[in-house]
């Protein structure tokens, strides 16, 4: 089984977003400013899409990094019974979003491993004709 040492949130359930106080409800130990390689695109529909790449040479923040929040809960328990919470709100059993584990680099240098709620790399092409790229990797206007 896979371990994650928390959350990595993107979007409206980021300090300030729409969703925030349901992340709230889940009992989080804390959150920091942290960064995901990948592409961030905002969608017609109103939210945004992280589609994983690979390192992008460089430290965050720039080009090829997604700013967001690392979530941390207590124990495994607490994260687990987190994203039983979330997978629902994040759309997981329709398909619309996968949750991945991947490396975050938080603000002050540290690395962990986070589940993020991505786009799958295959619809990246339909993303790149329908959505917005935000090169910035930053959905802060949108919250």
């Amino acid at each position: 089984m896979l371990q994650a040492d928390g959350l990595f949130v993107y979007g409206s359930l980021r300090e300030g977003g729409a969703k925030h106080a349901w992340l709230l409800r889940t009992h989080p130990e804390g959150l920091t400013r942290a960064w995901v390689a990948g592409r961030l695109f905002h969608l017609p529909a109103g939210y945004p899409a992280l589609v994983p790449e690979s390192d992008p040479g460089g430290p965050p923040p720039g080009p090829g990094w997604v700013r967001g929040d690392f979530v941390g809960y207590d124990d495994e328990a607490d994260l687990d019974s987190a994203l039983a919470d979330l997978d629902p709100l994040e759309g997981v059993e329709e398909g619309l979003f996968t949750r991945e584990i991947h490396s975050v680099t938080l603000e002050g240098g540290h690395h962990y491993r986070a589940w993020v709620y991505v786009f799958h790399v295959e619809r990246l092409p339909r993303l790149e004709r329908e959505a917005v790229e935000l090169l910035d990797g930053d959905w802060a206007p949108y919250l």
